[in-house]
């Protein structure tokens, strides 16, 4: 009997702390979800496995997973009906795992559920000579970039008793650390607003 995908992704994991709550770690995914898309067998692959693209070569040389990683590659390309070397968005592979019952790596996890809830509301274009509703929006996007960083790096600070996202809990947390995304001057949204920004998306 063939492996599943889940123990394929599973034999892969050797040596691997997909739970670690190293800021290096987080770091590491938020940088690659940031972006619009991943290298299937380069990027989405080792990023759903748990390791950094750029030692994926290495870990599976050391581990002589060579195999394991090309079965499970051949097998995402065909339930992703793309080739090995296409790009895809990072939720289609969320959604991949979420399927096939794959276990996401914690900051994957974290960071996606956000993105997905929370970021695709950014997307509307203002009016060029509208220069207040132009700062307006530059400043609703930086607070949702502030909310990204903190859900990744300080999850339980920004979930409430139940484990959801919590718009007051992270605008609590952006303001407490405001210096980093407005050193010259605090936002013009308070508390309240922050909060009722973030919410607009995470009660969707």
């Amino acid at each position: 009997m063939s492996a599943t995908r889940a123990e394929r992704l599973a034999a892969l994991r050797v040596d691997v702390a997909t739970d670690s709550a190293d800021v290096t770690y987080q770091v590491l995914y938020e940088d690659w979800l940031g972006r619009e898309a991943w290298h299937l067998a380069h990027e989405g692959l080792p990023l759903l496995v748990g390791v950094d693209p750029a030692v994926w070569p290495s870990h599976v040389a050391r581990h002589a997973l060579g195999g394991t990683a090309d079965a499970l590659l051949a097998q995402l390309a065909d339930d992703l009906d793309c080739a090995v070397d296409a790009a895809v968005a990072p939720a289609r592979l969320g959604t991949w795992a979420r399927e096939h019952a794959c276990r996401l790596p914690a900051p994957f996890a974290q960071v996606l559920e956000f993105i997905v809830r929370v970021v695709p509301g950014t997307g509307g274009r203002l009016p060029a000579d509208d220069a207040d509703a132009q700062a307006a929006a530059a400043e609703r996007e930086l607070l949702l970039g502030a909310a990204l960083m903190l859900v990744t790096r300080f999850p339980q600070q920004c979930r409430d008793e139940h484990g959801f996202f919590d718009g007051a809990r992270i605008a609590d947390q952006i303001l407490a650390k405001a210096a980093l995304w407005f050193p010259l001057e605090p936002p013009t949204l308070g508390r309240e607003g922050i909060a009722a920004l973030l919410e607009q998306y995470l009660s969707r």
